[in-house]
């Protein structure tokens, strides 16, 4: 498994060598042309100077006048020279050169000319050089000038300049570790909390992480409170069959205990009535399961897809009738609400209109400020008085029907958790009950 911390590290580390290389290069490169375009300049100054003092002999070699040769010329070796020719044989050059011919040929007229070549005593020199014409002649100038004191300024620079370069990168590099560890910091508290959830210590996730990384948090601690929620429910719903299981048995065994007095017609009639009773808790409990089908975690509910397949088990359910269903929407069909709690909800409200329903039942879901569920079925319904207590958990209105009355008070747990609300009301268009849920996912 790849560290991110090390990645970024990585990552910054040689970028930052890599820019602050490419900035060495960049300012070396700029200093050194920056400086030989400011010597040439001078140079070519100097040369048009020289120039304007430049008479050729009755010889034909060229003279120039003793005020323009500055003492600079005059001293051997002392790093400035000047020729001036008009041929290999006709040519003069700057005493300071003394005895050493300097590499040069003549220019056409109009031709300029800077190279770096070798002069006295091994001293590096930047030659420039121009092409005149100048009494019916073709003359060429050369000024050169020794490097050696500006090479160890630059030397002396870009040792500075490395240095201060180098303190540069070490203290980014450090600061970019400081900032990584500080940024990766609250995944280390997400971490922890990850851990403390795992062992029961919390129940969310409390840390405050990056903005990028949030929305896993946010989506994390909503799978952990839906899984809660219907943890809850499911031991609710447990909690409830075991009641009723051993509600029978202790029942039977009341029985078995009595059995000298009591008839066996009797004792049959009652253990076919407990066993009938026992069948038809397991036998909700096994429709529940039914109606949930294979549940994964998903916020996201396709009613094009769960909606048939919830409505042709109902059917199987209650084949013993002929259920006409009906169902509309807007145009909206994918609503982003977790897959289970919406088919727990439909497949309750749904279960209970089929159950009650002569032969019609309704369903119309809209998505406008919110998630509209409505229901309605041509069953007998209920009265005014009678709707308030149908959300009571475990009201029936009728016991002649299977039945545990947890359906609708199921379905309000869950709308409670999305903040909305339910109404039961009697049905104008099918003449029986109407449940309207209102939803208000976050």
């Amino acid at each position: 498994m790849k560290s991110l911390r090390k990645q970024l590290t990585l990552g910054l580390t040689l970028s930052l060598v890599g820019l602050l290389t490419l900035q060495w290069a960049v300012v070396t490169f700029t200093i050194d042309h920056l400086i030989q375009s400011q010597m040439t300049e001078r140079m070519q100054q100097e040369v048009e100077a020289l120039l304007a003092g430049v008479t050729v002999n009755s010889r034909g070699q060229p003279v120039v006048e003793e005020r323009l040769i500055t003492a600079s010329y005059q001293r051997p070796f002392s790093g400035r020279y000047f020729i001036v020719m008009i041929d290999e044989a006709h040519k003069l050059q700057s005493r300071s050169a003394w005895d050493v011919n300097l590499p040069v040929m003549p220019l056409a007229v109009g031709q300029q000319q800077a190279t770096h070549i070798t002069g006295p005593e091994d001293q590096p020199l930047l030659l420039w050089g121009h092409g005149y014409r100048k009494q019916q002649r073709d003359i060429t100038i050369y000024i050169a000038e020794s490097l050696v004191d500006l090479q160890h300024s630059l030397r002396v620079f870009h040792g500075i300049y490395g240095a201060l370069s180098l303190l540069g990168l070490i203290a980014l590099l450090a600061l970019q570790r400081w900032i990584v560890l500080n940024s990766l910091n609250p995944l280390q508290q997400i971490k922890e909390n990850l851990a403390r959830v795992a062992s029961g210590e919390l129940q969310q996730i409390n840390a405050n992480g990056p903005a990028e990384v949030m929305p896993l948090v946010n989506e994390f601690n909503r799978i952990l409170k839906s899984a809660s929620q219907k943890t809850k429910r499911s031991r609710l719903s447990i909690g409830n069959l075991a009641h009723a299981l051993k509600t029978r048995l202790a029942h039977l065994q009341l029985l078995f205990d009595n059995d000298s007095r009591i008839g066996i017609s009797q004792l049959r009639l009652t253990m076919k009535a407990c066993a009938e009773e026992i069948h038809q808790d397991v036998e909700r409990e096994l429709k529940r399961a039914r109606l949930m089908g294979d549940v994964y975690t998903s916020q996201q509910t396709d009613l094009e897809i769960e909606v048939p397949k919830l409505v042709a088990t109902l059917q199987k359910i209650y084949s013993e009738k002929q259920v006409a269903f009906a169902w509309q929407h807007d145009a909206q069909t994918k609503l982003m609400v977790d897959r289970e709690d919406m088919l727990e909800l439909l497949g309750n409200v749904l279960d209970n209109a089929f159950k009650w329903c002569r032969g019609q039942v309704q369903l119309n879901i809209s998505v406008q400020d919110g998630i509209t569920v409505m229901v309605e079925d041509d069953g007998p319904g209920s009265s005014a008085p009678e709707l308030d207590t149908l959300l009571q958990r475990g009201m029936r209105m009728d016991e002649s029907k299977p039945g545990s009355g947890l359906g609708l008070a199921i379905v309000q747990d869950i709308v409670q958790h999305y903040h909305g609300d339910i109404s039961l009301d009697h049905s104008a268009r099918l003449g029986g009950l109407r449940v309207q849920l209102c939803l208000k996912p976050a």
